[in-house]
């Protein structure tokens, strides 16, 4: 049997706190590292591990077992030095995959110059996918962190419409989680089981490269299997 991915995520700002309780939900390791006492108790529940040190010492990120990760996750963009020397380290310990998060084009190129694997730009990002929501409506993908891991933004189909993440129990028919719901502007995470989907809300599913794939087939209408389409 596969082991279990594990991650390490470096910064817990939004971005880091929110990757870290997606990640966990879905049944990863997480290892959760910032310098901020107060951030690192408040991720404590959500994370298999949340350690309060500063990463760009690299004796610490060994002590840690680091190296022992599948993916590396540094989103500590505002501190664009510790990001170069985090992800360096990350590189130099032998993580398979690095993902880097960059404040700018000039900060991208320097981390994928030192090795990231992936940079992310936040607002490249929000363009991606808004070019891709207008080219395919109904699923944008937003992140592979992993060979088995996945994030896509997907309409509600129309046999979700009306009812609720309870009635649905999509963790186990589709096996996958609903971890943001967009509803015009208001913004929905971890919904409650009582939580009903309508008819424009964009929703974020996280869930195995392989559960988010038969997902989006039936989000864009595709046959699946047994000629049954999800509309």
């Amino acid at each position: 049997m596969k082991k279990t991915n594990q991650f390490v995520v470096f910064g817990l700002g939004r971005f880091g706190t929110t990757l870290t309780k997606m990640l966990y939900d879905n049944g990863a390791e997480v290892l959760a590292i910032d310098k901020d006492e107060e951030k690192v108790n408040d991720i404590s529940p959500y994370c298999t591990h949340a350690v309060c040190a500063d990463a760009t010492d690299e004796h610490n990120l060994e002590r840690l077992g680091i190296n022992n990760m599948d993916v590396a996750i540094v989103c500590i963009a505002s501190n664009i030095e510790a990001s170069i020397f985090i992800t360096l380290i990350c590189k130099q310990l032998g993580i398979p995959k690095v993902i880097s998060k960059a404040s700018d084009e000039r900060h991208k190129l320097v981390l994928e110059r030192i090795g990231a694997d992936s940079v992310i730009i936040p607002e490249e990002a929000m363009g991606e996918r808004l070019a891709a929501m207008l080219v395919k409506p109904n699923v944008v993908e937003i992140m592979t962190l992993a060979d088995s891991f996945r994030m896509v933004e997907i309409r509600t189909p129309k046999r979700w419409l009306d009812k609720t993440l309870m009635e649905l129990n999509l963790r186990n028919t589709e096996r996958v989680n609903i971890v943001v719901i967009k509803r015009g502007d208001e913004i929905i995470t971890s919904p409650a089981g009582e939580s009903k989907l309508h008819a424009d809300d964009l929703i974020v599913v996280a869930g195995s490269v392989e559960d988010i794939k038969k997902l989006s087939n039936k989000a864009n209408g595709k046959v699946v299997s047994d000629n049954i389409a999800i509309q």
